[in-house]
């Protein structure tokens, strides 16, 4: 069987390139992803939908404990957005000087990992999101109610330190799209079984 030919941007098969529909928006804050290798592979990452959206958004795979990596020595140092007891509120970033805004993509366990693997990550000033709204990514499941997506968790960001909480909604309905698809191709039956979420 013919090997299906790829986009080589957005890594789909040529049929399903969605790289037309999207027109790459101005961010004013720069955003950086450190990705895990398991991720790059994923068919419907998110994190690809942002690197192709924003003008400023640069995707780079972790080398796991490779301090050399180019954000590891980077000035400024990028803000981490990212969960945890030392993380601080993200509105206290909106009054400290423009800088990257760095995000892991990767599973919660794997994100975990690379935390503890990289000392220049951990060492870098984190941040954490406010509660977002609930994830539109409705072909994974998460570890608890709070857990969204790469792009939706870039998304939410921007707009709340840019003060437009809809810009970046384009970006959403092409990924809304790709899962809409994704349902379409694997049935009905299938989505149910082992993404639905129970309903209360």
């Amino acid at each position: 069987m013919a090997k299906r030919v790829r986009c080589e941007r957005c890594r789909r098969p040529q049929a399903l390139c969605y790289c037309a529909e999207l027109s790459p928006l101005d961010n004013v804050w720069p955003i950086w992803i450190l990705q895990h290798p398991a991720e790059a592979r994923h068919a419907l990452g998110t994190a690809r939908i942002a690197a192709l959206g924003l003008r400023e958004c640069t995707l780079a795979l972790s080398e796991q404990t490779d301090t050399a990596h180019p954000f590891a020595t980077a000035e400024p140092a990028p803000a981490l957005i990212y969960p945890g007891p030392t993380s601080r509120p993200l509105h206290e970033l909106a009054d400290t000087p423009l800088r990257p805004l760095l995000f892991i993509d990767a599973t919660w366990r794997k994100s975990r990992r690379m935390l503890m693997e990289n000392p220049w990550l951990e060492a870098l000033p984190r941040y954490a999101l406010p509660a977002p709204p609930p994830s539109r990514y409705r072909i994974r499941r998460e570890p608890n109610p709070e857990a969204i997506s790469t792009l939706e968790a870039i998304v939410h960001c921007l707009g709340l330190l840019e003060g437009d909480a809809t810009r970046y909604h384009p970006l959403l309905e092409q990924m809304d799209r790709l899962v809409d698809e994704q349902i379409a191709h694997m049935g009905e039956e299938v989505f149910v079984r082992n993404y639905r979420r129970d309903e209360d």
